[in-house]
């Protein structure tokens, strides 16, 4: 047991160096892209990348979704599960080229032409190459998942670069993440899918269809909540403020995730464990403890960003994005903080529960939503309608969500630590704010260390959730454990 539970943990360590880098690699890449892109061009790469993403939850989320269910099942006849989801696949990257090659031969759509077939590419790049991903995380290669991640995000990086200096544009990242999922799917294609015969087992396809579809559905919808807003800023103001908008949304986004999705892949997994060896009430302990976690990481984000984002924007981001950025990063983290809270939290009462088709009701809504307060606030405020819209939607999709949650599994929420965590980034926005106009980069390094240096004192000193506590006792038990080895060895010097 102790032997498999170091197995776990393993996995567990490589699957989050395998998102925590590629997330790294993004967030370092949008600095980059907005120092070598206009705003016009970075528009025109958001778009087609939100484009892409949509149509990639919207067709495939379901087959992946499904592999990592079923391949257990599955495990003594692993050919009638492969061949199905790889000849679906297939068979839709070719319908969507069908569509695209349409689209391209449109004479009113000449102008997005290169738009269509780029973003075609990406299409079928991508859900072949995750695709793949979910072949070696279900079948327990954690490290051949990590390497393929690591490649795709490099290779955007490297070779997205080095094609933007050379004049390519926007075409450029997207170039770069297309090659990058293809040496992926080169690489694992001769040991997991060249020996397979295309074929589609209708009993297989009727039980992955009943699975994923409405998770499917779920995934695309909240793809429709980030992104919709780009669309519909391109259409209303152009390509410039599309462009303006996803480099704040890209950046601030990245960092919130990031940290939020480390939490709960740590400790998710533990909470589910609980549920399964302990019961109901072990289960909702562990979840009080992970919200808590969830708001000590995300909240004092939320207000840092808030306070520095002229200093951040300045620090980070190219000449062109930087006034606009300021403006809305303090909403768009905010909707960031809400979403993650949400995904990572207040799910998991449906999952407990096994009532994920709930979920798709509440994105539904919220999707609606976003959509109608975007079509309203996008002529009236611009861009920060545009934030501001994307906020709201959330807010009501937790309110939906901990409503009907809480008929299935009602998570606890943590008052005592939360109001530790609300004191703790006050001292911290009290000790920040007087400096949020000096935007030196080496100024802005300094405010963030000292507001996290203050935030981590207040926890400290609050003792939240006993960290206090904790070390002292490991002090202490060092302390003790260094004194009684120092009488051994006296005794023995004695004895001798």
């Amino acid at each position: 047991m102790k032997h498999e539970g170091k197995h776990v943990l393993s996995h567990a360590a490589i699957y989050l160096v395998a998102r925590g880098v590629p997330g790294v690699v993004a967030f370092l890449a949008i600095p980059l892209f907005s120092r070598l892109l206009s705003p016009a061009d970075y528009g025109r790469y958001a778009l087609v990348v939100a484009a892409a993403g949509l149509g990639n939850a919207l067709l495939f989320q379901w087959l992946r979704l499904s592999l990592v269910r079923y391949q257990p099942v599955y495990k003594d006849e692993p050919q009638r599960l492969q061949s199905t989801l790889l000849a679906v696949t297939l068979i839709l990257i070719g319908v969507t080229g069908l569509i695209a090659a349409l689209a391209y031969a449109v004479p009113a759509l000449r102008l997005w032409r290169a738009e269509a077939a780029a973003g075609w590419l990406m299409l079928a790049a991508q859900s072949l190459f995750e695709l793949c991903c979910e072949s070696a995380r279900s079948s327990l290669r954690p490290w051949r998942y990590m390497v393929m991640q690591v490649a795709r995000s490099s290779a955007i990086i490297a070779l997205g670069v080095g094609l933007l200096l050379i004049g390519w544009g926007w075409l450029a990242p997207l170039v770069a993440g297309v090659t990058g999922m293809s040496v992926g799917i080169a690489w694992t294609w001769g040991t997991d899918w060249s020996r397979i015969r295309l074929g589609i087992d209708r009993e297989v396809i009727a039980r992955l269809a009943q699975y994923g579809i409405p998770l499917s559905l779920t995934v695309a919808l909240t793809v429709v909540i980030s992104s919709s807003d780009r669309f519909l800023i391109a259409a209303y103001l152009g390509e410039d403020a599309a462009g303006l908008y996803s480099v704040a949304v890209d950046f601030t986004s990245q960092t919130l995730t990031l940290l939020m999705l480390a939490i709960n892949m740590a400790l998710f997994p533990i909470a589910v464990r609980a549920w399964e060896n302990h019961g109901r009430e072990a289960a909702q302990e562990q979840m009080r403890s992970n919200a808590a976690l969830l708001m000590a990481v995300g909240l004092p984000c939320v207000v840092g960003l808030a306070i520095l984002a002229p200093g951040v924007a300045h620090t980070f981001l190219g000449n062109n994005f930087q006034a606009t950025a300021a403006r809305i990063i303090p909403l768009v983290a905010l909707g960031a903080f809400l979403a993650g809270f949400k995904a990572y939290h207040f799910d998991a009462a449906f999952q407990f529960a096994h009532r994920t088709i709930y979920q798709v009701w509440i994105v539904l809504a919220a999707a609606i939503v976003n959509v109608a307060l975007n079509l309203i606030a996008i002529p009236r405020w611009g861009i920060n309608g545009a934030a501001g819209a994307s906020v709201l939607a959330y807010v009501m999709s937790i309110a939906l969500t901990a409503w009907l949650g809480r008929r299935h599994f009602a998570l606890p929420f943590p008052i005592a630590p939360c109001a530790q965590v609300l004191l703790a980034a006050a001292a911290m926005a009290a000790a920040i704010l007087p400096f949020r106009d000096v935007l030196n980069p080496y100024a802005v390094a300094a405010q963030v260390a000292a507001g996290a240096t203050i935030y981590a004192g207040v926890l400290l000193a609050t003792n939240f959730l006993g960290l206090r506590s904790a070390i002292a006792r490991r002090l202490f038990t060092g302390r003790a454990a260094s004194i009684d080895l120092d009488a051994n060895r006296l005794a023995e010097a004695q004895w001798r």
